[in-house]
């Protein structure tokens, strides 16, 4: 989706083991790999930030001559929401409260922000910092 990356499980998948924090700490572990080539090619290592949130997700496959797979949900605008506080809070990865709670983050790095409104939303919703370094 332009410049963003949408990652999808199955909840019972994405949970286990901490899947879905694994595969953020794999990915910032392959940029961090491969630092040399991107400072060589580029002058500078990407960055990326995530947001993540757990709920339902409808997929489909739109077009006939170019097909598309589409995702939508309110879980994804929400993820989106959420990723979008990274900067402020300063955090590479922020994740809903709900997801924190299915979680088994014990041996990792995480911190309440608490209960906030995100944009476009009437709800408030809990948001918790995840450390991977």
């Amino acid at each position: 989706v332009g410049d963003e990356v949408i990652i999808t499980w199955k909840e019972n998948e994405g949970i286990k083991a901490n899947t879905c924090i694994r595969c953020f700490e794999n990915i910032k572990q392959s940029f961090r790999n491969r630092s040399e080539y991107f400072i060589d090619k580029y002058g500078f290592i990407p960055e990326f930030k995530a947001g993540m949130n757990t709920g339902q997700v409808t997929t489909g496959e739109i077009g006939t001559l170019k097909k598309e797979i589409v995702y939508t949900g309110d879980v994804l605008n929400t993820a989106a929401r959420i990723q979008g506080l990274c900067n402020e809070y300063q955090a590479d990865l922020l994740i809903s409260e709900p997801l924190f709670i299915l979680l088994n983050l014990s041996e990792v790095s995480n911190e309440r922000i608490g209960e906030l409104t995100l944009k476009g939303k009437e709800k408030k919703m809990g948001v918790v910092r995840v450390s991977v370094e």
